[in-house]
């Protein structure tokens, strides 16, 4: 189903290498993992005259399953962008080289471009794909006290837009005889979680000192109108998207049901870690029986059955 409603080329790469049996893989090694844990919390309820040996660690099959859980779990902004796209809204000042970066980024002249300020009045919006991620690209009209009741309408819908999107991409003009203007604009208005600040016209003012900015923003420095520094912008969207622990698309990356489960998954294995070091084995057994029903349901196995096979494999029981 991925491969078929994959929308670029990066999406069908990974989809491709799921259909191969690249993600299966994985869950099915998670799977095993959490039931050689189950195995031994059950091992310790149901065989305790046949005089186990275990050390006070905690097993080791519990400690690969969580790290697995937590890695397989790292891929799901990944796999949403893959699948849905990422919402982009260009945000900030009029004439600060918005429409020209939509018009750059969308590869045609979608927006009117413009030095008179206020030219954009309404949202603007068009799809295109960076670096195989399908982005859906809203320009705003530029943020400003105005009179103009049809402005003022303009810039609510740029709050809204702004507010509502996955990234913003707040441009700053460089050549601004007041850059300290722009940036109290961005910390006024821009939602510092989802936006990387954007200095514009380089070609206008390089080498221009410029106001310092929040530390937590990342910030890149181009040219919309001749397109210089584009990647470094790239690579900021990137590490917006992915975190900056994984700024490139992975081979696998989990779809939103895989992801609920694995969630689901992951919680019970917390669980059943603080059960398991209290040594409520009962519970912590139990806790890692729903997480192995949650990958279960993902790669179509049942965890029940192949739990005595687990226990009769990894202790010596009965011989």
């Amino acid at each position: 189903a991925d491969l078929v409603r994959s929308g670029s080329d990066a999406a069908r790469k990974v989809a491709e290498n799921q259909l191969a049996g690249a993600l299966s893989e994985k869950l099915n090694t998670l799977y095993e993992e959490i039931t050689n844990f189950r195995s031994e919390c059950e091992a310790r309820l149901d065989f305790p005259d046949e005089e186990l040996e275990f050390d006070g660690r905690l097993p080791e099959p519990l400690v690969r399953a969580r790290e697995l859980a937590a890695a397989l779990l790292a891929t799901k902004p990944a796999g949403a962008a893959l699948h849905d796209g990422i919402a982009v809204v260009l945000a900030g000042r009029p004439n600060a080289g918005k429409s020209s970066l939509l018009n750059l980024l969308s590869g045609r002249d979608r927006a009117i471009v413009s030095d008179i300020p206020g030219t954009t009045r309404d949202t603007v919006e068009c799809d295109t794909e960076i670096r195989g991620i399908p982005v859906h690209l809203v320009d705003t009209a530029g943020m400003r006290e105005s009179a103009d009741a049809v402005e003022k309408l303009g810039i609510e819908r740029s709050r809204r837009s702004v507010a509502a999107a996955q990234i913003v991409l707040w441009l700053l003009d460089m050549s601004a005889e007041d850059t300290g203007a722009e940036v109290a604009e961005l910390c006024r208005l821009a939602p510092r979680a989802t936006t990387i600040a954007v200095w514009n016209k380089l070609d206008l003012a390089e080498g221009k000192k410029l106001p310092e900015l929040p530390q937590e923003l990342p910030q890149v420095t181009i040219s919309a109108k001749n397109g210089k520094n584009l990647e470094a912008l790239f690579d900021a969207l990137m590490n917006k998207i992915f975190s900056r622990t994984t700024p490139s698309i992975p081979d696998t990356a989990v779809n939103a049901r895989a992801a609920r489960e694995l969630e689901f998954a992951d919680r019970a294995l917390e669980q059943a870690q603080r059960h398991f070091e209290a040594g409520v084995f009962e519970l912590a057994a139990e806790e890692s029986a729903q997480a192995a029903h949650c990958v279960g349901r993902i790669i179509g196995r049942h965890a029940d059955p192949d739990l005595l096979d687990a226990v009769f494999k990894n202790f010596c029981i009965g011989k």
